[in-house]
């Protein structure tokens, strides 16, 4: 068959242009193309749009959008097997330019987040005395600046979603829920229980129990929960949270049958992370756990990134390990971190070097020690005696384990343990401090070594937070970026051990930091911030620009202010080394941000497909357009 005339006529026309041109390899023996089958625990096969394949690798290196995640999220307007026929047959024509792409793109997908509807969430309600104990007037302020963000970060997904889940990367809950913020605009695992402590603060526990409720059915559906509900993270979990979300659900509710109830999901996520994440040494007393994926790809969602990361690497091999690397700290949910990197070598010290699944990681084995003592007391409260002796006698080992493992006496502290080098991984990481959190540090625990060591370190000195790490690697894990989720369960931490002076001190000091931010900036809450700085000095580094919202740090200064609240004030800082300013209450107003979608917007705007030298890329495939 051939093409009309007139058709032929604009692909050579197109196609002699000097536009910039992705020519698609060979797909027979091109790694970057095509991939073989993924070797995972997911139950669900690798969509062929969205997670690999040629349309893949042509939209993320096009560079038509700055953010991979991009494309990833938009929704097919055409069933996924009529756009594939439809992108096979114009590969068969000619190197594909980026003006036939965009327009392919816009003829054939639709705009991220339309599978997203905003909604009221019904148990959302103006401010009374949800904080009624904070005593700062200015704290009180922002106590009810941040409760009146819930509504605009709370999602439901559409009906149109439910009608067609296949023209969709989302992953289909059954209840509303609250998205982080930004570019995150879809649940995500690990965040949902720092956003859900805010929640209870404010008093909203249909919605908490609706987003456990979604928590519940992923891992019923799947296994396991993956990192973010969307079809490219099910290779992957994330920290798991589910445990301390029912918990804290049920110390705000007192819910018995509820916890009864999701008993048996909760050991399945423990058994999912026994079969699929755990490794033993015979000299150790249980097995460890580590983040690991095994994966034959980059991460869709980076994928440019993940293939530049591993340009060095000589075998599709050393590559697929790397790849599995880089998602297995995504995993982590510390994407990306000085904290992963090789130690030797010539890419030492650098993300080409990830070895995430090398390192037996303090905070994962804390979170699971901790979710086994927990499936212990809620048997008691079911009044399952056997079952709760088996998870007290599992925590109990684990907890040795740690000891045994993890454990540093020469430091006084908790490490990674290195499986390369057979050895602690002696840096500073505010992960370090989970066991004292999760209840899983030996009994004869000395916390006050634990505080000369946070002292001796320096890291309590910083005026705006605890860094996550000392060493200034770019990345956004790394000094001088604190981030809520490990701040709060560090500080908290400090409180269960008995240290609570030092954890008030720092509360006080966390909360400070962000209402400065709030305040100087016009209302904006962000994910992360500057350590070094008590100001509004935000930080950045990482795969993508700062974000704003924003779930997790909303929900952990509303518990901290409903939690110490009583205890804190205001306090004006005698001045800032980096703005060479005296700090106040001045309200200073937000410059306008540059719009999140704009790449989107351009690529969808009507005049694109008013080019002359561009046309309809459906007359070009349809059928009126062949002659046999």
């Amino acid at each position: 068959m051939c093409f009309s005339f007139a058709i032929r006529r604009h692909i050579r026309h197109v196609f002699r242009s000097k536009k910039k041109s992705h020519s698609l390899p060979d797909t027979s023996n091109s790694f970057s193309v095509i991939f073989p089958p993924q070797s995972s625990s997911s139950i669900m096969s690798p969509s062929p749009v969205w997670c690999e394949g040629t349309l893949l690798h042509a939209v993320q290196l096009s560079g038509l959008f700055p953010d991979c995640k991009t494309f990833v999220d938009m929704p097919l307007k055409y069933d996924a097997d009529v756009t594939l026929a439809k992108w096979n047959a114009l590969l068969a024509l000619a190197p594909i330019t980026n003006d036939v792409l965009a327009l392919f793109l816009r003829e054939n997908f639709d705009e991220p987040e339309g599978e997203l509807e905003e909604c009221a969430p019904t148990d959302w309600l103006p401010m009374t005395d949800q904080f009624g104990d904070i005593l700062d007037e200015d704290y009180k302020k922002f106590a009810a600046a941040l409760h009146a963000k819930w509504p605009t970060l709370y999602r439901k997904i559409s009906k149109k979603v439910r009608v067609n889940p296949e023209k969709y990367s989302i992953i289909p809950v059954p209840n509303p829920f609250v998205v982080p913020g930004g570019r995150f605009r879809e649940m995500y695992y690990w965040d949902s229980f720092f956003t859900i402590k805010g929640l209870i603060a404010s008093g909203m526990l249909t919605t908490v129990r609706g987003m456990i409720e979604n928590m519940i059915y992923l891992v019923e559906t799947y296994g396991f929960i993956p990192n973010g509900i969307r079809i490219y993270y099910l290779n992957r979990s994330q920290p798991p949270l589910l445990t301390w979300c029912v918990k804290a659900y049920y110390e705000a509710t007192g819910d018995v049958e509820f916890v009864r109830d999701a008993l048996p999901t909760l050991r399945k996520e423990l058994e999912f992370f026994q079969t699929h994440k755990s490794f033993k040494r015979d000299e150790w007393i249980s097995p460890l756990y580590r983040f690991v994926v095994e994966t034959t790809r980059p991460r869709p969602e980076s994928y440019r990134e993940d293939l530049e990361s591993a340009e060095h690497l000589d075998s599709f091999e050393k590559k697929c390990v790397l790849w599995g690397d880089l998602a297995a700290a995504a995993e982590s949910g510390r994407d990306f971190s000085s904290r992963f990197f090789a130690v030797h070598g010539p890419y030492a010290g650098q993300l080409a070097s990830t070895r995430t699944s090398q390192l037996i990681p303090v905070d994962l084995n804390s979170i699971i020690c901790s979710n086994m003592k927990t499936l212990s007391e809620m048997y008691v409260i079911c009044g399952e005696t056997e079952l709760a002796q088996q998870f007290y006698n599992e925590h109990r080992m684990l907890r040795a384990t740690i000891r045994q493992v993890l454990w540093n006496e020469e430091h006084n502290c908790w490490f990674d343990f290195d499986l390369e080098e057979d050895k602690h991984a002696v840096s500073f990481h505010d992960t370090n401090f989970f066991p004292m959190y999760c209840d899983s540090y030996h009994e004869d625990l000395d916390s006050q070594a634990i505080v000369d060591y946070l002292t001796t370190s320096g890291v309590v000195s910083f005026p705006g937070g605890i860094p996550v790490s000392l060493v200034n690697s770019g990345e956004q894990w790394d000094f001088p970026n604190c981030w809520p989720p490990t701040t709060w369960v560090l500080l908290e931490g400090l409180r269960k051990v008995g240290q609570e002076d030092l954890a008030l001190s720092l509360v006080e000091k966390w909360v400070q930091k962000n209402f400065n931010m709030w305040r100087t900036s016009g209302g904006r809450m962000f994910e992360k911030y500057n350590a070094v700085s008590p100001c509004y000095k935000v930080k950045g580094g990482g795969e993508y620009v700062m974000q704003e919202g924003f779930g997790w740090t909303n929900g952990v200064v509303l518990d901290f202010l409903k939690n110490y609240g009583s205890q804190i004030r205001w306090k004006v800082a005698e001045s800032c080394e980096c703005c060479d300013v005296t700090l106040s209450r001045t309200l200073i107003k937000p410059t306008s941000p540059a719009p999140s979608s704009s790449s989107t917007a351009r690529l969808f705007a009507s005049d694109l497909t008013q080019t002359p030298s561009v046309v309809s890329l459906q007359s070009m495939l349809s059928d009126s357009s062949i002659q046999n």
